[in-house]
């Protein structure tokens, strides 16, 4: 499995504090303006983290659907009969950081009438 938060955390801490600092100059390029207050900054500094890790999450999620529909199954998981291929469809997943979007492959088991999404990826690990 991937990399915990704290591994995260130490292994970028150089990069994130690099990108922080042009963040802050973009947003405020002649410093912080007089009588902002720290939750205004708070609110700012949030929005762009959850920006962030939700590009974050929609890329990978991307990359994992197109690479699943190259290779798709050819046997239902359920009784392992061939299986018919559907159409691609548009997913969207709303996470705790905002929507995530994708599109995947689809297939049908005409055996046990069951359609499904071969790239999905769980929520939960």
């Amino acid at each position: 499995m991937g990399k915990d938060a704290a591994a995260i955390r130490r292994e970028f801490h150089a990069r994130l504090g690099q990108l922080a600092r042009e963040l802050g100059r973009e947003l405020y390029p002649d410093g912080l303006p007089q009588g902002a207050s720290f939750a205004a900054l708070e609110d700012v500094a949030g929005t762009i983290g959850d920006e962030i890790a939700r590009q974050l999450i929609e890329t990978h999620v991307r990359q994992h659907a197109e690479v699943s529909a190259q290779d798709p199954p050819e046997l239902c998981p359920a009784c392992a009969e061939p299986l018919e291929s559907g159409s691609a469809q548009a997913r969207r997943l709303t996470t705790t950081r905002g929507p995530v979007t994708w599109t995947e492959q689809t297939a049908y088991c005409p055996r046990c009438r069951r359609a499904f999404s071969p790239s999905e990826p769980s929520p939960r690990a």
